[in-house]
């Protein structure tokens, strides 16, 4: 392989997304550090603000991570007092999480956190530019989620 082959496997798009996914989490961390929590929690808080009292495993399931993986974040944000774990009275075996005082209150924080990050995502570009760009993103999405069920 010739190195300008080389080089345009650095430019393919799974390069690009694999770079773009890197600098948005980088992106996130540190606007998340600023608000004190780890770039994986916003998405916990948002989940229980539609829907407090959700089970552990029902969480992991619509956030798309392992229960183990969700364990971990919720006894870390437990600690940080953004949420409470309490046992299920109709059955003792389930964990319900629930949203903090403290929780709750940096949700509009969050928000405009949020905000904020996609502002940056989207510099320079125009509106039908911005709505472009999500809906290619969102096509690419289904395309992989297609081939993947049609590929199982």
């Amino acid at each position: 392989m010739h190195a300008s082959e080389q080089m345009k496997i650095f430019d393919s798009i799974g390069s690009l997304l694999v770079r773009l996914g890197r600098a948005h989490r980088n992106l996130i961390r540190r606007e998340m550090r600023c608000l004190g929590l780890c770039r994986g929690q916003p998405p916990v808080l948002f989940a229980l603000n539609e829907r407090d009292g959700t089970s552990n495993s029902e969480m992991a399931k619509f956030l798309e991570i392992t229960p183990a993986t969700l364990t971990n974040k919720v006894k870390r944000m437990e600690k940080a007092q953004l949420v409470i774990r309490r046992r299920d009275p109709q059955d003792e075996r389930v964990n319900r999480i629930y949203l903090t005082t403290k929780g709750r209150g940096l949700l509009d924080d969050l928000h405009v956190a949020m905000k904020a990050i996609e502002n940056i995502l989207l510099d320079d570009f125009s509106e039908s530019q911005a709505q472009v760009f999500k809906e290619s993103l969102q096509k690419v999405v289904e395309n992989i989620e297609q081939h993947l069920t049609v590929a199982d």
